[in-house]
């Protein structure tokens, strides 16, 4: 586009031919005739050159606006040629310094790593050296300790063996005295237990002959053995023939008697230790000329 400055030009030689033509036209009015017919050639004379005038003038400076307006393009062209020139090389040059600035804090990072390797190298050799030198004092005190441990064990083992034949002698002669009163005590209780399940044995048979009702097939020499298992409260958990008589209505009637008693009360008031060795299970045989009629 052209510049409004452009128009000045032509705009001022427009305005003076216009004012020429108008103190032509009034000079005219006041004149001959004669000079009146020679005006309108010249205006219209005039007119004309005017026109091509101003064509010529706006021809040139539309010339010279392109030229003007090339010579521009042309200047922002190059500066932004070298703008982008400069751009670049500033990107350039920020790339290479954040390239460099990489390497260094690459170049520090791996100095660290290798005096951090060193370092921690250092530290094993310490340890390695330290965990040696421990465990050589450690040895030395576990030698030491297990030399004095064991002269302590032998003077511990002399005093223990003298101590331990005194001893000896004497839980020797306490163990003969102890045994002695316990076979002594031991046969007392056999005896009062013995005496005692041949108390509760005549107890039980005399209950079950009581409630023997004989029958008329029972003839003397028969003999019947009856098996009893007893609970501690003198109840007949169980009663079965272990041994026939040979007469089923005997062996029967036994078994009979014993299921009448149902409870032997008495063995209520037996030790656990006598219930449990004569009187858990018991065996009894009966015979006919035992029974009452």
């Amino acid at each position: 586009m052209l510049r409004s400055g452009s128009y000045l030009i032509p705009t001022v030689l427009a305005v003076i031919l216009h004012a020429a033509v108008v103190v032509l036209l009034a000079q005219s009015w006041f004149e001959h005739s004669e000079t009146s017919r020679t005006v309108p050639r010249h205006v219209q004379a005039q007119i004309v050159d005017l026109k091509s005038q101003k064509a010529k003038s706006q021809a040139a400076a539309q010339a010279k606006a392109r030229k003007k307006a090339d010579e521009q393009r042309k200047i922002a062209a190059d500066k932004k040629r070298k703008a982008d020139a400069k751009r670049k090389k500033e990107i350039a040059a920020k790339k290479a310094a954040d390239q460099k600035r990489q390497k260094e804090i690459a170049r520090k990072k791996a100095a660290a790593e290798k005096q951090r390797q060193i370092d921690a190298k250092k530290k094993q050799d310490l340890a390695r050296k330290k965990a040696a030198a421990d465990k050589k004092k450690a040895a030395a005190d576990k030698k030491r300790k297990e030399e004095q441990a064991i002269a302590r064990r032998k003077e511990a083992e002399r005093v223990a063996a003298a101590k331990a034949k005194a001893d000896a002698l004497e839980a020797a002669e306490q163990a003969a005295l102890q045994q002695a009163l316990e076979e002594e005590e031991a046969a007392i209780q056999a005896e009062e237990s013995r005496a005692a399940a041949q108390s509760y044995e005549n107890y039980i048979i005399g209950e079950i002959t009581r409630n023997w009702r004989r029958s008329p097939s029972a003839r003397n020499g028969m003999i019947v053995e009856v098996t009893i298992h007893l609970l501690p409260s003198g109840r007949v958990n169980d009663a079965y023939i272990s041994k026939t008589s040979g007469d089923a209505r005997f062996d029967n009637d036994a078994l009979r008697a014993i299921q009448r008693v149902g409870t032997f009360e008495k063995l209520q008031q037996l030790d656990a230790v006598t219930f449990d060795r004569y009187f858990r299970k018991r065996v009894l045989r009966f015979r006919p000329e035992d029974l009452r009629n």
